[in-house]
């Protein structure tokens, strides 16, 4: 079958979505199907058409998403022409396939318009509007930025609404990333479905230190190691676990955080003044995360809104315990519950208590044997339960 993946960006390990593009369309190509992944041009030399890795890839000429969120000089009408000339570029290149899996709205909303009949499958990360939301109040901007954020908000409300109701199936991550859509929609809960996502048991896996690493980081070798990958971004919560490792006695310990984003020169201004800024390493964006993994101890993110939590799956296949919030609908909205098993993989923490955050990761760290434990449950868990292949089976099926 003739599979074409869409989003507005694919760019293998550069963020969630493109890993799970990439990931789906590895395991639909060793399941003899022929995958394509449509996406938006956001780097300027990037071709137009290629072939990654035995994907096919289609690159919209134009980005502009991007400019629709955080300009102010667009008008009311510019998201429905980029949709109209959206669903004209999909009806000329997405002739040939069989059926669509689409993981934005945007481009979900232009294939049901530009073939009504064909199989459509809508992988949704999350409510869009809501996401949109949670940007527009961190990012900075002029009164107009904000008046044509709030215009295009409505849009992509419409948007997404139309394009749940022209899929065939919509496809959550998460049970509670299904309830969030479900009560912001008000749709009856067989429109969509809950299938967790995979984890690559080969690139993450227990291995021996690595001393070059540490060595990279100038850590000393014997050291304890707590590792967060994320996005530095307000919703993750860096903050709460900055301030509960502060409460921990760090001889010995270091925090590690590998990511990129706005909040990172406010995190190690806050780590300095907790006085914990010669044990907490910023590394920036990496492509090769499975290599702090393998040189921690216990792996934490506080994160207080995830559509799913891939680098949970990542630490726990690395053999890692991990520490994470426990959910509080509609305020706190994770799926640590479904991911963690408290007490057996690691730690369900308060979210609005520091120091049960801080005793969690001290039950972990300073206990080894408990440590090896929950880490060898962790493993076992992602081999029982995350399969890329059950994953993509089970929307093969529903794609008929």
């Amino acid at each position: 079958m003739k599979i074409q993946l869409q989003n507005i960006l694919f760019s293998p390990w550069g963020s969630g979505i493109g890993n799970y593009l990439y990931y789906v369309s590895k395991t639909l190509l060793k399941l003899n199907h022929e995958p394509s992944v449509l996406c938006g041009r956001h780097r300027k030399n990037l071709a137009g058409d290629e072939v990654y890795e035995g994907i096919k890839i289609v690159r919209y000429p134009d980005y502009a998403p991007a400019k629709l969120l955080y300009s102010a000089r667009l008008s009311f009408l510019s998201v429905f022409t980029y949709q109209r000339k959206l669903t004209d570029f999909i009806r000329r290149r997405s002739r040939d396939a069989d059926a669509i899996w689409a993981r934005h709205p945007y481009c979900a909303y232009a294939c049901a318009k530009a073939f009504p009949d064909k199989p459509l499958i809508y992988i949704q990360a999350g409510a869009w509007p809501k996401a949109l939301k949670r940007l527009n109040s961190i990012a900075p901007g002029s009164w107009r930025r904000k008046i044509s954020f709030k215009l295009h908000s409505f849009q992509n409300y419409y948007i997404e609404k139309k394009a749940i109701a022209m899929s065939n199936k919509v496809v959550a991550l998460s049970t509670i990333m299904k309830k969030e859509i479900s009560e912001f929609y008000r749709l009856p809960p067989d429109k969509i479905i809950s299938i967790p996502p995979g984890v690559d048991l080969e690139r993450f896996k227990a291995r021996e230190k690595d001393s070059s690493a540490l060595a990279e980081l100038s850590i000393p070798e014997g050291s304890k190691i707590i590792l967060s990958v994320c996005r530095l971004s307000p919703e993750k919560n860096i903050v709460m676990l900055l301030r509960a490792f502060a409460r921990i006695d760090t001889y010995g310990i270091y925090l590690v955080i590998v990511g990129e984003g706005q909040e990172k020169e406010h995190l190690k201004s806050l780590s300095r003044e907790l006085k914990i800024g010669g044990k907490v390493i910023f590394t920036g964006h990496r492509r090769d995360p499975e290599k702090f993994y393998n040189i921690a101890d216990i792996f934490v993110l506080p994160s207080v809104y995830e559509g799913f939590g891939h680098v949970y799956l990542e630490a726990m296949a690395s053999g890692l315990p991990c520490v994470g919030l426990r959910s509080d609908y509609p305020r706190v909205v994770v799926a640590t519950e479904e991911i963690i098993r408290d007490g057996e993989t690691g730690y369900l923490a308060d979210p609005d208590q520091v120091e049960d955050l801080s005793g969690k990761i001290k039950r972990i760290i300073f206990d080894n044997e408990l440590r090896v434990k929950m880490g060898e449950a962790a493993r076992k868990a992602c081999e029982q339960k995350y399969s890329w292949e059950e994953h993509v089976k089970k929307i093969l099926r529903l794609t008929g």
